[in-house]
């Protein structure tokens, strides 16, 4: 149940490894159009296990394809990885802000 209202809050959600919990409350939040920024490098959940949800693997169109390759990098300098992250989790923030309301 945590899951399911933990996934019903955020606008953005930053998944780090995880298990079949992660992959739920990812799953809520991706059915209901909030972003899911997957570290899929740390595999688990956010590497595509446990039914984590499929659309969220895939890269959003405001997120450049360099962007989202780091995440899954597991080569990557870790530094590398959390520029990328900071600069989607921005982008995110851009925009949505853009469909703001008034």
């Amino acid at each position: 149940e945590r899951n399911m209202i933990s996934g019903m809050i955020g606008d953005i959600y930053i998944t780090v490894e995880g298990g079949p919990g992660t992959a739920q409350e990812a799953s809520a939040a991706h059915a209901r159009g909030a972003v899911v920024v997957p570290l899929r490098r740390t595999g688990g959940a956010s590497g595509g296990k446990f039914g984590f949800p499929a659309g969220a693997l895939t890269r959003p169109e405001f997120v450049t394809e360099e962007q989202w390759a780091a995440l899954g990098d597991q080569v990557a300098p870790v530094d590398a990885t959390a520029t990328s992250l900071a600069e989607i989790v921005k982008r995110c923030i851009e925009v949505s802000g853009s469909h703001g309301s008034s």
